[in-house]
């Protein structure tokens, strides 16, 4: 069997008495997209942000790649291939579109960190390296016709994805994308299917935390859902779909 890309075992995430998370198995598969979904308060986000080490599980096992990093910080997860976005757009408001997705390339780069800035402490041929990956995540995430626009200046829907391309910068073996469709309306959100589609097809499996229905159904291969902190159902959108535990979940509300 290949191995996972990330294999989630026996999660447990406690603040004080409250059990946030409760023994949670879960597996991304290599060129997979998963949905992750539940009511409020079922666990989502916590989940996300042990998995990006935000704070450390009280119990269990995260493995990327086949490696432990349940104990690692954020910083060496996204060096080793893990990266992910945020339930609300993260930007440099200042700096060109082109230049946020500089930075992001820097977790990757051999040259001091600040050489995209300054110009100093540069590795032979990076430079090089390094724009045409910014070129091919700008055609990629639709970006290209606004690159060389101020962050600030751009749609909030174009903010969304540049939120996606800049995790993509650090070269990841997967993404989480947390509630990649907020504030999306209905064409800004069929522009997202094809993208979360279009990373998979690169190579890189995809995490989809996500509230909205439609586009988990319409979008993963398989659905992990949550409820109280645990996991209630595993499977295809179609299984899911027709789970009387996950309809119930949702306060009788067929998803």
């Amino acid at each position: 069997m290949t191995t996972a890309i990330l294999q989630v075992e026996k999660l447990c995430k406690s603040f004080g008495g409250v059990h946030a998370v409760r023994d949670l198995t879960f597996h991304v598969a290599p060129g997979e997209i998963l949905g992750l979904i539940g009511p409020n308060g079922s666990g989502k986000s916590t989940t996300v942000n042990a998995l990006a080490g935000v704070f450390p599980p009280t119990s269990g096992e995260i493995l990327l790649a086949g490696g432990h990093i349940q104990t690692l910080p954020e910083y060496e997860r996204v060096a080793m291939g893990l990266s992910r976005t945020f339930q609300t757009a993260s930007i440099f408001p200042e700096f060109t579109v082109r230049e946020q997705l500089r930075l992001g390339c820097n977790v990757t780069l051999k040259s001091h960190p600040l050489s995209s800035v300054f110009g100093i402490g540069r590795h032979p041929g990076e430079d090089e390296a390094v724009e045409s990956r910014i070129n091919d995540i700008l055609e990629l995430t639709g970006l290209a016709e606004v690159a060389e626009d101020k962050v600030g200046t751009i749609t909030a829907a174009q903010q969304r994805f540049l939120m996606i391309a800049t995790t993509l910068a650090s070269e990841p073996k997967i993404v989480l994308l947390d509630e990649p469709a907020a504030g999306l309306v209905s064409h800004e959100r069929k522009t997202l299917s094809n993208l979360i589609r279009a990373i998979r097809d690169t190579g890189v499996s995809v995490l989809v935390i996500e509230h909205h229905m439609a586009l988990i159904m319409e979008v993963c291969d398989r659905i992990v859902v949550l409820n109280f902190g645990s996991k209630i159902a595993e499977g295809t959108p179609e299984e899911i779909r027709n789970d009387k535990a996950v309809i119930d979940a949702y306060l009788g509300e067929a998803v």
